[in-house]
């Protein structure tokens, strides 16, 4: 049999009260080899089943007052089965203080467990928890024992659990607590593992007394039958640059122009790849804008969603709906006040529902009246756009007809013209074209006698 890389780490596993060293890797010699050269050049995918705890590029990573190399064959394998099973999304990479799936490792993962305060001081895992709050796409379902010890009986105990959708991470030596992930049960009772500190997927061969009795249950994206080449799981999707704008006036649909995001993941034909796109691109790239409302100003989520085929993934970034000048009428019960300062200051009137006004600048929450006799500031919140259509002459209602109605309101806004100050009014202008009957551009008297001749 043959240990993983270091076969003097012995003494440094006995150490360790929660990832003792297998029984079969007692000292018989003193000398311990050179650690392995790190592997630079192979993907993740390429690699997680043989991830060593003794691995130099993280074997030192802390733990508590340990280390990985001393007693981190249960995180090395909890790092193994979220590789495996393919939980590792934005999120969990996000969680983990990276951004891509080629950085994980056993020592990204010690890490992240050290920033949830997830170590004892001798490395064994506080919290069964914790894994979810790193990786949520991974659940723990229980710490149990094995009814049977006999190798039939316990690969068909593994079966049952792993039809049911349960990732195994399993105790392998007597006496000890040394902790390996059970990739897949044969037929015939073997048991392929993953094991951090031995080089061979033989269970029996590594260990011929078989498990010790307890394990760890977790379900993560995908049940442990599935191989992690065939998953496609890292497609993740960033924004790389936001688009020019992401503030529109009123009425204005959204322009993606200059957004681009990145998209990475890994494919079995492809590797591992990495590729950055424009937001609109169509082939693989969707946009989501049900959300947004060009007419209610305010704040709207857009959504961009790239689609591999096999793979989805999404992203969002906020954008806003500002209030525009021009036309506005009062659509509040509540008296609109005109204020000197932006929703302070002296009061420079109050408008009463219907008032149109015209705003002359914005700043999204406060639009400006500008008049010869109002000048200030009023909630945008309590006016609304009006209509920029024109209507026929004389049908200044836009019911379809001219008749007494449209008189009525003809007069009433003679009658408040001379009460309103100027920059108020109570027809708008699309209802003062149709209400200039003569059409001499103004509205006045000789207006009511042609509505007059005409009803």
């Amino acid at each position: 049999m043959q240990h993983k890389k270091i076969l003097g780490v012995l003494a440094a596993f006995v150490t360790a009260a929660y990832c003792a060293a297998p029984a079969a890797m007692a000292v018989e010699t003193a000398e311990i080899p050179s650690p392995v050269t790190a592997i630079q050049s192979l993907s993740v995918y390429d690699e997680y089943r043989e991830w060593s705890q003794l691995d130099p590029r993280w074997s030192e990573t802390p733990m508590g007052g340990t280390t990985v190399r001393r007693s981190g064959c249960l995180v090395t394998s909890l790092a193994i089965m979220a590789v495996h099973s393919g939980s590792i999304d934005s999120t969990a990479l996000a969680n983990m203080g990276i951004s891509n799936i080629e950085e994980f490792n056993p020592g990204v993962l010690a890490n992240a467990y050290t920033n949830a305060n997830g170590f004892s001081y001798d490395g064994a895992i506080v919290s069964w928890g914790t894994i979810s709050t790193i990786v949520p796409n991974i659940t723990f379902g229980a710490d149990r024992y094995f009814q049977n010890t006999e190798k039939t009986a316990v690969a068909e105990e593994l079966k049952a659990l792993m039809a049911e959708g349960w990732h195994i991470i399993a105790r392998v030596n007597n006496g000890g607590f040394h902790w390996a992930y059970i990739e897949s049960v044969g037929a015939d009772g073997s048991v392929t593992m993953c094991d951090p500190a031995v080089d061979t997927h033989d269970l029996y061969e590594a260990y011929p007394n078989g498990l010790q009795g307890e394990y760890w249950m977790l379900k993560g994206t995908n049940p442990p039958g599935a191989s992690a080449g065939e998953q496609e799981a890292s497609l993740n999707i960033e924004i790389a640059s936001m688009p020019d704008r992401t503030i529109f006036q009123y009425g204005e649909e959204p322009d993606l122009t200059g957004g681009t995001i990145t998209l990475s993941g890994n494919d079995p034909e492809n590797g591992s790849w990495t590729k950055t796109v424009d937001m609109a691109e169509s082939d693989i790239i969707s946009v989501d804008l049900s959300a947004y409302d060009a007419k209610t100003p305010g704040e709207y989520e857009i959504v961009i969603t790239a689609d591999t085929g096999s793979a989805k993934a999404s992203v969002s970034f906020k954008v806003n709906v500002c209030h525009s000048i021009g036309e506005y009428y009062v659509n509040s019960e509540e008296p609109a006040v005109v204020y000197s300062e932006q929703g302070d200051g002296a009061v420079q009137y109050t408008l009463k529902k219907g008032n149109i006004i015209h705003i002359a600048a914005s700043d999204g929450k406060y639009g400006y009246i500008a008049s010869t006799e109002i000048s200030g500031w009023i909630d945008m919140e309590l006016l609304e756009k009006t209509e920029d259509h024109l209507h026929e002459k004389g049908d200044i209602n836009n019911d379809g007809n001219v008749d007494k109605y449209d008189l009525s309101l003809l007069n009433t806004y003679l009658q408040q013209k001379e009460e309103l100050p100027n920059g108020v009014s109570v027809l708008t202008a699309v209802q003062l074209y149709s209400a200039d009957l003569n059409c001499d551009g103004i509205v006045n008297l000789e207006d009511v006698r042609e509505y007059l001749m005409l009803i």
